[in-house]
């Protein structure tokens, strides 16, 4: 992909997709909200907390609306038990501006581990889409989950992006698996995007200038609010995968901040 003047984008296949029917399956703890879950006394602290989500990820959702309109759906998908969660859910995603289709939370207390796996397969029998975008990260299931379901209808297209927010050197018990892309901000997402010719190249720099300027305002401490890196962030499982020609000096200052803070010395 080159971000450079004079790259052209096939804006033929956009179009074509943009006629289809796109369907989002998204987690949202440490997905796009930052939540710490692997830490229970964190993870409670972010009951309470609307305001914590990482940088562009709304942004993303959200270019992704305005190019597919009326053919693209937004399904949030959450082991959280109803009762306790999805009022505060759906404050999150309605306050930080993620377009919002439906949200599918645990009917009961006790956690359903094969929860996801029941919704998207009827949200797949249901909406029969032609292209399904899955976002998930490596805290819980996501990964396992997400590779079931692509093998299980490999007639639909998709494509599975896992968030490395914890490493199996560490803490992951799920890490991103054979076939998924592995990402740590939403500027990578972008670009494969693109690249994938899901996305048009003027989506680009609105997510990498929100990027930026909140990583230019990070110290490595952060907890709440907006943010690239929470404090408890462990990406060394991350790999950059991506060939850019015509790079941008912000993207240049992304991918350092990424390849210090995912070292593994």
């Amino acid at each position: 992909m080159k971000l450079a003047a004079g790259l052209i984008l096939s804006l033929s296949l956009v179009s074509q997709l943009a006629l289809a029917k796109v369907l989002v399956i998204s987690d949202i703890d440490d997905t796009i909200k930052v939540s710490n879950v692997l830490n229970k006394k964190r993870a409670a602290t972010s009951f309470f907390d609307d305001d914590s989500r990482f940088a562009g990820m709304t942004d993303l959702y959200q270019e992704l609306k305005k190019t597919y309109g009326r053919n693209i759906e937004f399904h949030y998908v959450s082991l959280a038990p109803r009762i306790l969660m999805a009022d505060k859910h759906e404050e999150f995603l309605e306050e930080n501006d993620f377009p919002l289709t439906k949200l599918h939370t645990n009917p009961g207390i006790a956690q359903d581990p094969e929860l996801k796996q029941k919704v998207i397969r009827e949200l797949l029998a249901k909406k029969r889409p032609e292209l399904v975008i899955y976002f998930g990260d490596n805290g819980q299931f996501d990964a396992t989950v997400y590779d079931q379901m692509v093998k299980e209808h490999p007639h639909i297209p998709a494509v599975q992006y896992i968030r490395e927010a914890y490493s199996k050197l560490v803490d992951s018990k799920y890490p991103t698996m054979e076939g998924q892309i592995g990402f740590v901000t939403s500027v990578e997402l972008a670009i494969d995007l693109i690249q994938r010719e899901i996305l048009p190249v003027r989506s680009y720099n609105r997510i990498e200038k929100v990027v930026y300027k909140r990583l230019k305002r990070d110290d490595g401490s952060e907890n709440y609010g907006h943010m690239v890196f929470p404090s408890w962030q462990d990406c060394r499982d991350f790999k950059w995968q991506w060939d850019v020609t015509g790079t941008t000096d912000k993207l240049e200052v992304i991918k350092a901040a990424i390849a210090e803070r995912c070292s593994q010395e």
